[in-house]
């Protein structure tokens, strides 16, 4: 069953969604003709411009236009009680104009996004089109630079930007029981949990080493990609996880700073909501996220 204009913008409640101009004018269409409410960020340069363009789309409380009544204004409940849209085109603008503006936009529009979700209130969606911001570059220590990129990550939220512990490091194997007979038998590491994950078609087993962990990953199936990455690599590492305190506020900040997400939203883990970044934003290695327990998603998803 096709999914709704509103059934998919409420899930992007979740995180920013990428879109082509013509994608993104059809939802914001389909949201304007459903009441909701929408505001056109077209390429702000600066801040004044960007609130500007809030205000031009949504009604700015009487006492100013700052990132205070930017950030109240977000906060309150949607005119009409339903979804509120944030149409930003070429964000990349602000953020090579302005770095501080474009830090701050998204510290407020992350914190808001997560909010929301979590109070159960009618969501803001954002939707960004034309060219995005780069991750933060990293210039190499061979070459001296006039204009280095500024630190942002002493006032952002921890949650979002600081990564917990090194949860596991996962490798694919042939087969379970002949591994184990190496990694728990030969090297004596204990046996946290063997577990038969119907949705991934897989069988993994976690070894605890001290505050992290090993996690071995069987394919069950052939047609799928970790089965593909066993026939054409063979045994051997796939991906590092790192935990979280909240994975879809993570989620959200890495998208909007240009990382290239496999899950745009967290999903079911054997050991807590889980989702994947794309090797080509992270040189070449897969990573995924996984949220600490008793965070939001944790009940979201039904653990």
């Amino acid at each position: 069953m096709t999914p709704s204009i509103a059934e998919i913008l409420r899930g992007a409640a979740h995180g920013p969604l990428t879109l082509d101009d013509a994608d993104a004018e059809r939802l914001v269409d389909a949201a304007r003709a459903a009441g909701g409410t929408i505001a056109v960020l077209d390429g702000p340069d600066s801040k004044a411009a960007l609130l500007e363009a809030f205000a031009d789309g949504f009604s700015f409380p009487d006492w100013g236009r700052n990132w205070d009544a930017l950030e109240e204004l977000l906060r309150g409940d949607p005119a009409g009680g339903w979804i509120e849209v944030v149409l930003w085109r070429d964000p990349e603008r602000l953020a090579r104009a302005d770095p501080d503006a474009w830090a701050t936009a998204c510290d407020i529009l992350v914190e808001v996004m997560g909010d929301r979700r979590r109070v159960g209130t009618p969501p803001i969606v954002v939707i960004l089109t034309g060219r995005q911001p780069a991750a933060a570059p990293v210039e190499s220590s061979m070459s001296e630079s006039k204009h280095p990129a500024p630190d942002h990550t002493h006032r952002l939220p921890g949650k979002i930007r600081q990564l917990g512990r090194v949860h596991h490091v996962a490798l694919i194997v042939r087969d379970i029981d002949e591994s184990l007979a190496f990694w728990r038998d030969t090297l004596g590491l204990p046996v946290d949990a063997v577990m038969h994950m119907e949705q991934d078609r897989s069988t993994i087993a976690f070894l605890p080493v001290g505050e992290s962990k090993v996690e071995l990953v069987m394919p069950t199936d052939d047609t799928t990609g970790v089965a593909r990455f066993l026939a054409n690599k063979g045994e051997g590492f796939h991906h590092v996880c790192f935990e979280v305190d909240d994975i879809a506020e993570t989620l959200t900040r890495l998208s909007m700073d240009g990382i290239e997400l496999i899950d745009s939203a967290p999903r079911k883990g054997g050991e807590g909501p889980v989702a994947f970044l794309h090797p080509k934003s992270c040189h070449g290695v897969l990573v995924e996220l996984i949220e600490a327990p008793g965070g939001p998603a944790w009940t979201s998803l039904g653990f």
